[in-house]
């Protein structure tokens, strides 16, 4: 039996979302920049490279803010058991700026009536995309110590939009998150988080984690190489994949599949995110140092730095968070999501707890304990 009181698992709970919001703020400026720049007018981030406007909005965030609003109605009605058409019901009810590729086919596929799972597949070119991945941390802080319940909320959820490997990239953030409660190795986290996944040995998912890890493996002091063999790789299977599943003329590889647009695919960002956590493991700040890597290898640098700050937050807990990233936040973030415009971070955080122990109290049996 695994043991948390309530005030530690508010602590890490917050410790997630600060990680998060930290993470976007310091990735947000450098989406898809290309890699030399960063390189050569960012260098190895330290810190947030533009000053903080807690009115900005990121996208990445609104998707987590209706899976809450879905889970508190589903938990005044039929306790915890929500379905992929409650959240989708609330993308309906709330969203109405700023969504992009898998999402926004999704969301117009919801308004045509086609419920999910065909919302994520139907003319959805973007089904293996980061938009799942991203929106995988309040799946896992729902579930403290609970994997296998992380990973069924996060395929409830990533089915709206995604498909495949796109929800599998959803999963293994929101298992690693889940195992973070307890677990403060980040290597044991990764390796476990695998293991979790529906189709651990054979994934294209399960294969680029793996490679991440080896190039980890090989250059233990040299994350650019690493970064550049992972890259190279991507693009060998980039290729692979159009010349097995896809016309070299079709809309999917034209518009999504090409070497330029292909930095939002799941895949790479997968690798970046491993690699950044594995490379700031040991160090006294592994918060500042593992979104400071993401960002450095550049992709979808918010996507990727707000999921390693949850995972990471989620670990040592808002107390053990450097000043230095929570309180230019003021504790406040912004999204468009309709009547939930802005939060404060730490009533963010109480909410989702009052969410979490329930989830533990009805699917924790004798494995988790949170009093």
């Amino acid at each position: 039996m695994r043991r948390l009181t309530k005030e530690e698992y508010y602590n890490k709970v917050y410790g997630s979302w600060l990680g998060r919001i930290s993470g976007d703020f310091v990735g947000a400026p450098l989406e898809f920049k290309p890699y030399t720049l960063i390189k050569l007018f960012y260098g190895e981030l330290e810190y947030y490279p533009k000053p903080i406007d807690v009115d900005y909005v990121n996208d990445d965030e609104m998707y987590e803010i209706c899976s809450l609003v879905a889970l508190e109605a589903a938990s005044e009605k039929k306790g915890i058991n929500l379905t992929s058409k409650d959240i989708a019901q609330e993308w309906v009810n709330l969203l109405y700026k700023k969504n992009f590729t898998a999402e926004k086919v999704a969301l117009k596929n919801l308004r045509a009536g086609i419920p999910p799972p065909a919302s994520g597949k139907y003319r959805n070119i973007y089904y293996d995309a980061i938009g799942a991945q991203m929106r995988a941390d309040i799946w896992g802080q729902i579930s403290p110590g609970l994997p296998q319940i992380a990973s069924k909320y996060a395929e409830l959820d990533g089915c709206i939009s995604h498909a495949g490997i796109g929800i599998e990239g959803e999963q293994f953030i929101a298992i690693m998150i889940a195992q973070a409660f307890f677990q403060a190795d980040i290597r044991k986290n990764i390796d476990t988080a695998l293991k979790y996944l529906p189709s651990a040995r054979e994934s294209l998912y399960s294969r680029m984690v793996k490679l991440a890890i080896h190039l980890w493996k090989r250059y233990p002091k040299d994350f650019r190489t690493a970064r550049q063999k992972l890259i190279q790789h991507w693009h060998d299977m980039r290729r692979n994949i159009i010349i097995a599943n896809e016309s070299k003329f079709s809309e999917r590889s034209i518009k999504f599949l090409n070497r330029f647009v292909s930095g939002v695919h799941v895949l790479p960002n997968a690798g970046i995110i491993t690699l950044a956590l594995l490379y700031a493991a040991n160090n006294e700040d592994p918060l500042g140092r593992s979104i400071g890597l993401a960002a450095s290898m550049g992709l979808d640098t918010d996507c990727n730095c707000g999921n390693i700050g949850a995972i990471i937050g989620a670990q040592i807990g808002a107390n053990k968070i450097p000043s230095k990233w929570k309180v230019p936040l003021q504790n406040t973030f912004s999204t468009y999501v309709k009547g939930y415009e802005k939060w404060a971070i730490d009533k963010l955080a109480k909410r989702i707890c009052n969410i979490g122990l329930k989830v533990v109290e009805k699917k924790g049996f004798n494995t988790v304990n949170i009093t």
